[in-house]
């Protein structure tokens, strides 16, 4: 198993480059945006070797990563090999793993943030959950149950090792259970291009707000003319950094 990290080319689109990557079979991808450079790099691991005609293959090596030292370089309050996320007067420690979600990256603030004022006594869904962080904060926001949804199946573990150390029970999974309450709130923290290939309005017949986050303010514009053909109405708007977040009405 090979660590792989690509830069797409100027040219190219990101999905256009993450699609092809996954279909020759790099598997977990992720992003990373180098703005300062002005460069978009793709990264993820793979059993066989990995080439591609829209990137250039800038790093490859063994598949294996120090969680607790990654956590306790860039997590939040992170001591005693935990991050400690504070909710108000209430605390949700993460334990180090594969999952995104440490408090470390504009957009998790922006999604707690909506959050707070919205999830309380409701059902939420949370999609690409990552360490459970939201699903988590939502159950300790007041929420009456947590959904979080990941193909990550190291992220799912992650997930299901965080809930049962806040002693909180929410579910994960790879897919949707055949069975949902109605009238959801639905969390997405994701890139706008990921967004799209995920095809969110899939879910809209089971929520009745979507909070999102993972849009680049340059990327405002389009995405708001994106999520109008989703069947979303914005309700919220609200900005950290160079990023913005929503809350929408289905």
């Amino acid at each position: 198993m090979n660590y792989y990290l690509f830069r797409i080319f100027d040219d190219i689109s990101l999905e256009t480059a993450q699609t092809d990557l996954e279909k020759r079979g790099l598997k977990d991808t992720f992003v990373i945006e180098d703005d300062a450079l002005g460069e978009i790099f793709i990264g993820g691991h793979s059993k066989k070797e990995i080439e591609t005609p829209f990137a250039q293959l800038t790093e490859k090596k063994p598949a294996v990563v120090n969680w607790d030292e990654q956590w306790s370089l860039f997590a939040e309050n992170f001591h005693q090999g935990k991050a400690h996320i504070q909710l108000g007067e209430k605390t949700l420690l993460l334990t180090p793993g594969a999952g995104f979600g440490d408090l470390s990256h504009p957009t998790t603030y922006l999604m707690l943030e909506m959050m707070k004022d919205t999830v309380s006594n409701e059902h939420v869904i949370d999609i690409g959950t990552g360490s459970g962080i939201l699903a988590l904060s939502a159950l300790l926001m007041g929420a009456k149950s947590a959904i979080g949804i990941d193909i990550d199946p190291a992220s799912i573990q992650h997930a299901k090792e965080n809930a049962k150390l806040n002693q909180l029970k929410a579910t994960f999974t790879k897919t949707l259970p055949k069975k949902l309450p109605q009238n959801n709130i639905l969390l997405m923290n994701m890139i706008f291009p990921e967004q799209i290939i995920f095809a969110p309005e899939k879910l809209n017949q089971y929520a009745k707000t979507w909070i999102v986050s993972g849009i680049l303010a340059k990327e405002k514009e389009a995405y708001l003319a994106q999520a109008k053909t989703w069947g979303w109405k914005p309700l919220l708007e609200q900005v950290r950094s160079e990023w913005v977040g929503f809350i929408f009405s289905v």
